[in-house]
């Protein structure tokens, strides 16, 4: 049952990298883009600054939930690996709880900095307000972040499984041999 809810949070997971390296390749093609027509036209697109922060922002926001989930964050393996289990086991289990209570205060607070933001008028060019790509990231980001830390949370105390929380290379990664 543990496994089963780790393999379909990997394949959100999975949807959630793809997305990510498209809005990020989108947002530098746009930044290009603007550079060329800023400084070799003279002639800048009104809102492509401002789309490219909101790809960027969503981008970021998702990033680190698919960081988090791949456990590609900053991690003292040497260190770690040199510490007796049950060091490791606290450590461990304190990391995921710190996450857990992190994204579960940043709900609300990502909610009104939304309700606040959500009521001002568009600028920048885009059809909506900032609200949306400054705020609902954040959330998005929050509450997919409380999913994925209560799943290790938990699925980590049961099993005892140190691969649910340390680095594993993956295919395809950009590791020297």
């Amino acid at each position: 049952m543990v496994r089963s809810v780790g393999k379909a949070i990997g394949k959100v997971n999975d949807v959630l990298e793809v997305f990510t390296g498209y809005a990020i390749f989108v947002f530098m093609l746009l930044l290009f883009l603007q550079v060329v027509m800023r400084f070799v036209f003279k002639r800048p697109i009104y809102g492509i600054d401002e789309a490219v922060v909101a790809l960027m922002i969503w981008s970021m926001c998702l990033g680190w939930c698919t960081v988090y989930w791949d456990n590609g964050h900053a991690v003292l393996e040497f260190i770690m690996n040199r510490m007796p289990g049950g060091f490791r086991r606290v450590i461990f289990t304190l990391t995921n709880f710190l996450v857990v209570v992190i994204s579960w205060v940043y709900i609300p607070a990502s909610w009104q900095l939304f309700q606040m933001q959500k009521k001002m008028p568009p600028v920048g060019g885009l059809p909506f307000s900032k609200g949306y790509y400054y705020a609902l990231p954040v959330l998005v980001m929050s509450v997919v972040m409380l999913i994925m830390s209560v799943y290790k949370a938990a699925a980590y105390l049961l099993t005892g499984d140190e691969s649910i929380c340390v680095p594993v290379e993956k295919e395809g990664g950009g590791l020297l041999d």
